[in-house]
């Protein structure tokens, strides 16, 4: 299985927190890997169970276009639909978030002061 981690910044689409029929709680973010000036990639996450709804209910209003995350994630998955971004998106699965600060650079290692869960 395929497993990655970095830094993305969340697009102007807005999180959705959702439960399953089965009660599991689900959050789902667009955001971008800012690869160079011209070049991005969209990431489409989704976080599943305790960790994820208490994540999203301390930092949901933190969740807004721009801000810098460090996610790690698993089951990457390349996705291409025509229609949006002209091309591939990741499809991935988080095992873990955390928000960096608004001032975080790509390439900066992320500082301990993140918020972690």
């Amino acid at each position: 299985m395929m497993t990655a981690q970095g830094l993305v910044y969340l697009s102007q689409t807005k999180p959705l927190a959702t439960k399953a029929a089965d009660g599991t709680f689900a959050l789902t973010l667009l955001a971008f890997d800012r690869i160079g000036p011209h070049q991005v990639e969209p990431w489409r996450i989704t976080w599943f169970g305790p960790k994820a709804e208490a994540f999203w209910s301390q930092n949901a209003g933190l969740l807004k276009a721009g801000q810098p995350l460090h996610i790690r994630v698993e089951k990457l998955r390349n996705f291409t639909n025509g229609t949006r971004m002209g091309g591939p998106e990741f499809v991935v699965t988080a095992t873990s978030i955390d928000i960096a600060p608004a001032s975080h650079k790509r390439g900066q290692p992320v500082p301990s002061a993140c918020i972690s869960y």
